[in-house]
């Protein structure tokens, strides 16, 4: 799933060193992959940098998570970014035109979920 990429992806970009931040609507669950700094942001789900076209929106969040960053020392911190959300979350089309295989297989095999999870997938497509 690719919540757990992030995490995964993370700790492994630091290994080598470097110094990495995720940006979530969702800091709790970020947290549980693991991922080792988190600026969490208070927007709605698909809109975590701002609204479409919002240039200077997006630059905001953008600085403000490696300003946030600058002030991280320790792998497990989460900062609250200065930001929410007041006006009612725009009528965008954010679904992918076709859904994607994951989901398609999950429709197909629900009971296989929780090893998704587990981060144990079955070896069948």
């Amino acid at each position: 799933m690719c919540c757990w990429s992030v995490g995964l992806v993370q700790r492994r970009i630091e290994a080598a060193g470097f110094t990495t931040i995720s940006l979530s609507w969702i800091p709790d669950l970020t947290a549980s992959t693991g991922a080792p700094r988190i600026a969490a942001i208070e927007h709605p789900p698909g809109l975590t940098v701002g609204t479409p076209g919002d240039h200077d929106g997006q630059m905001a969040v953008l600085r403000a998570a490696l300003q946030a960053l600058v002030h991280m020392s320790a792998a497990g911190s989460v900062s609250h970014l200065p930001f929410s959300w007041v006006e009612p979350v725009p009528k965008l089309d954010l679904h992918p035109p076709k859904t994607p295989p994951i989901s398609q297989y999950l429709v197909r095999h629900p009971w296989d979920f929780p090893r998704f999870l587990r981060r144990d997938p079955p070896d069948r497509a």
